[in-house]
């Protein structure tokens, strides 16, 4: 019977190389590798900056990175789930790099963020209209390199929510054009019930992120009113109901991905993974099959 399949983002695992990542991964009981590529132009100034600056893990755009990252998930028992690249809208050439890339690896998805509003910038509906030409022009060329475009539910962009996501992907065959559930981005910004928001994408939920996050109060904060604060939090700790979460994926009869991205710095990265690992064995998560008594998952191969 197919259930949930759980990978592992290695935005996550900055400090390890690409082959410690895979073999951490696969020991701790995860089946797939999400692998980061290329660098992110928001970086800097990202609440994420120790995960996407200097990450060890990160995959050049280059097709022989691909084949390599294919390898390694091979060589780990791993299966290779989809490449995440930082393409701004618009950015055909860079998006071309990445399916090429995607390809080479034979990863079935490229993820893709929407348009970040700024201040005095374009408004909603220019920025709406700029995504939808871009993934237009994106999904005519997905299907010639075999892969499917993933759109992620993301803060600080136009589509923070599921319903402003399906405003988007609707218009796309879903083979082709589908999103990233991101239940963490959604502490943030944009969260809406999550029956209502999945039942809504239907077929376009191609792809689940799993991480959590809180509220803190602002330590720089001396006004009147108190501010809190978003900070990525431990996956056992924070707004996100995880055992909820999984319970309702698994109830829908979702049988895709759940990537664990998560940004919290309690630990070190290789201490979270293990410890993410133990809470979806202590929660019984559905679909988790952790350690030798799970089913070996199918190898990913590189592209001839």
């Amino acid at each position: 019977m197919a259930a949930i399949r759980y990978g592992y983002a290695t935005i996550s695992l900055p400090t390890l190389s690409l082959e410690e990542a895979a073999r951490a991964a696969a020991d701790a009981g995860f089946r797939g590798l999400e692998c980061k590529l290329g660098d992110a132009p928001h970086a800097a100034g990202s609440s994420a900056s120790t995960f996407l600056v200097g990450n060890r893990t990160t995959l050049d755009l280059d097709p022989a990175e691909g084949r390599r990252a294919a390898r390694v998930c091979a060589d780990a028992g791993l299966e290779l789930i989809g490449v995440s690249p930082y393409v701004r809208t618009g950015d055909v050439a860079h998006l071309r790099r990445a399916f090429e890339v995607a390809a080479a690896a034979g990863a079935p998805q490229v993820r893709l963020q929407g348009p970040r509003p700024s201040p005095g910038g374009p408004g909603f509906h220019e920025l709406f209209e700029a995504a939808l030409g871009f993934v237009e022009h994106a999904a005519a060329h997905a299907a010639e390199h075999g892969v499917r475009l993933a759109l992620e539910i993301h803060q600080h962009t136009i589509f923070p929510s599921a319903s402003l996501a399906h405003l988007l992907v609707s218009r796309f065959d879903p083979a082709l054009v589908g999103v990233i559930y991101d239940v963490g981005n959604m502490v943030l910004e944009g969260f809406e019930d999550h029956r209502i928001a999945t039942e809504l994408l239907g077929p376009h939920l191609h792809h689940v992120h799993l991480k959590n996050a809180t509220y803190v109060p602002d330590s720089d904060d001396r006004g009147a009113v108190r501010r809190h604060l978003p900070r990525w939090s431990p996956l056992d700790d924070g707004v996100v109901d995880v055992p909820a979460v999984l319970a309702h994926l698994d109830g829908i009869g979702y049988t895709g991905w759940v990537s664990l991205e998560d940004l919290s710095t309690e630990r070190d990265p290789l201490q979270t993974l293990r410890h993410n690992a133990r809470v979806l064995t202590a929660i019984d998560a559905p679909g988790w099959a952790p350690g030798p008594q799970g089913a070996p998952p199918r190898p990913c191969t590189a592209a001839t």
